[in-house]
């Protein structure tokens, strides 16, 4: 009764902290942790340690096996080396910029292993929330910063290892962990082929045994990875890979989300609470410290990192920008720690601090990513930065009379009815993956975000008769707005809303037509519904174009819509 009583307390303080930042048009997160924080420290209550643990183990288990039912491993092969590369080099130099910075602190040898860790890793689930929460987990930037994590979970998952081996005194060979899970890994595939079709299309004729066929999916791969001698998360996250090939992906997502949410908010409440504002002045020199290399050296090492790789200004930023925190298993290796004697309670009391401090600021960092990178670049540009003068030069202008920014399920629809009409069509997109297939059509394209100067700089728009976007971002279609208006009065200019407020600023802002894809979807069904009462051929005739038109999204890689950033 007593871990239903805290779980109870957890959840109604988050409810009243998250209707409180809805009010004021705040992140969650942050809200979660404060909540927690008012739980614990002002009304005196608490959960045990080993609830927090659990609570966290779950909700990472489930966070990442949704990760893994959202990724297609056809779609990010072309960027996994880089991500390894990417991942495995910042894991290397932000680790010894921790371990090197803790020794300057004067911390033992075991508490400057701990910190390095601690300012190597990320919260994966801080991340896969928030680009979820934006659809922008199948951006680049998206694929980028999950390539990153997994690395840096990985990393984790060892590190579990060696401090219980440094406990127990066992030492389990890393050939033999990765013997085990290449085992795993075979099982799965063959189970993947020859006995999950069977078994989920019996399942998908019940909603309630979809779910639970999927979470014993799910759990006895945890399990079994758990056996190996990994974590149950990566496990989970190989199960989410597994099932992501079947048919019914997608309503096995919609099932699991919101268990993730739920164990979400319980995870970040319950970090609030094991924070004991009493300890803080302890720690405070220390935790300033390491939340300034967290927040700001951290994401200076990615970006200079995916710079050398060759990524864009802007997909550097975002990428690093959104692993600017520390991970929730930063707290598990820690509390392994304490409960092994080899590191003190401030140890924990700061990881905690600043748990709550790089979670809640990553928040607002995301939110505002776009506002962020426009002083980026501005303050970059002021130091004398040549990349964008540069790049300038490898680039000719290229003339359209229709540029196309998005071609997400609106962007396929409109390509597809101006294409044929002699009219020179160039597509803007954010998602590689849709810059190969339309090369691949002999359709005109550029890879990148249409909010970029130098992508404007080469569309040339003093000469373009029109301009349609797409994007799913009121600040992208604004600023395009005011660009393209700046330089062409007389080009028509669509751009997309998904509120009413948001399509008015736009037309306000000299818009020729707001795109509002719900109501657009409301009135083709109300033009379509007499047909279906009143002629049957009709109706079948427009079933069968359309799943032709569905097959052929397909063939482009649109099972899910995606974001033109």
């Amino acid at each position: 009764m007593e871990l239903v009583y805290d779980i109870g307390l957890l959840i109604m303080l988050a409810g009243v902290g998250a209707f409180i930042a809805r009010i004021f048009k705040q992140p969650m997160v942050p809200a979660y942790i404060i909540s927690g924080v008012i739980l614990g420290n002002i009304l005196g209550a608490g959960t045990e340690n080993e609830v927090v643990s659990a609570i966290s183990e779950l909700a990472v288990t489930f966070l990442l096996f949704m990760v893994g039912l959202e990724l297609n491993l056809k779609k990010i092969k072309n960027l996994g080396l880089k991500s390894a590369i990417a991942g495995t080099v910042q894991t290397g130099i932000t680790f010894a910029a921790g371990f090197l910075i803790a020794r300057y602190l004067g911390m033992s040898i075991t508490e400057q292993y701990i910190v390095g860790l601690v300012l190597t890793l990320s919260s994966t689930m801080i991340v896969v929330k928030l680009l979820s929460d934006k659809r922008e987990i199948n951006t680049l930037h998206g694929r980028m910063a999950i390539g990153i994590l997994i690395i840096q979970d990985i990393v984790a998952v060892f590190s579990l290892s060696y401090l219980s081996a440094m406990h127990t005194g066992i030492v389990i060979s890393p050939i033999t962990v990765l013997l085990k899970i290449g085992l795993l890994i075979a099982v799965g595939l063959i189970a993947s082929k020859y006995v999950f079709p069977t078994i989920f299309e019996f399942a998908a004729k019940s909603q309630e045994l979809l779910l639970g066929m999927s979470l014993a999916v799910c759990f006895t791969f945890g399990l079994l990875a758990n056996l190996a001698g990994t974590s149950m998360a990566i496990g989970a996250f190989f199960a989410g890979v597994l099932l992501a090939n079947l048919p019914y992906n997608i309503e096995i997502l919609g099932k699991v989300t919101t268990l993730r949410d739920f164990f979400a908010i319980l995870f970040f409440t319950a970090l609030g609470v094991q924070l004991n504002i009493n300890n803080i002045t302890n720690v405070l020199v220390n935790t300033a410290i390491i939340t300034v290399m967290v927040i700001i050296l951290k994401p200076l090492i990615i970006y200079s990192i995916l710079r050398l790789l060759k990524y864009t200004p802007k997909t550097s930023f975002l990428t690093s920008t959104s692993l600017s925190q520390v991970s929730g298993f930063s707290l598990i290796l820690v509390a392994f720690a304490l409960n092994f004697g080899v590191v003190g309670p401030d140890m924990l009391t700061m990881t905690i601090l600043l748990a709550v401090i790089t979670m809640s600021t990553s928040s607002y960092f995301m939110k505002f990513e776009i506002k962020i990178y426009s002083v980026w670049h501005k303050m970059t540009t002021a130091l004398g930065f040549k990349h964008r003068k540069e790049e300038k030069k490898k680039h000719k202008k290229l003339d359209a009379d229709i540029i196309l920014a998005g071609y997400d399920r609106i962007g396929y629809s409109i390509l597809k009815s101006i294409q044929n009409k002699d009219e020179n069509v160039v597509v803007v997109d954010f998602n590689p993956d849709i810059i190969k297939k339309l090369a691949k059509t002999n359709i005109k394209s550029i890879y990148g975000d249409i909010t970029d100067p130098e992508i404007l700089h080469r569309l040339n728009l003093k000469k373009v008769k029109m301009v349609i976007s797409t994007a799913n971002k009121f600040e992208d279609n604004l600023l395009l707005l005011k660009r393209v208006k700046a330089e062409n009065t007389y080009a028509p200019t669509i751009v997309t809303a998904y509120k009413i407020e948001e399509a008015l600023e736009l037309y306000k802002q000299g818009a020729d037509y707001v795109i509002l894809p719900h109501f657009l979807g409301g009135d083709m069904v109300s033009r379509i519904l007499p047909e279906f009462r009143s002629d049957q051929v009709k109706m079948a005739m427009r079933k069968y174009k359309h799943i032709s038109d569905l097959l052929a999204r397909k063939d482009l890689g649109q099972e899910h819509p995606q974001r033109q950033d």
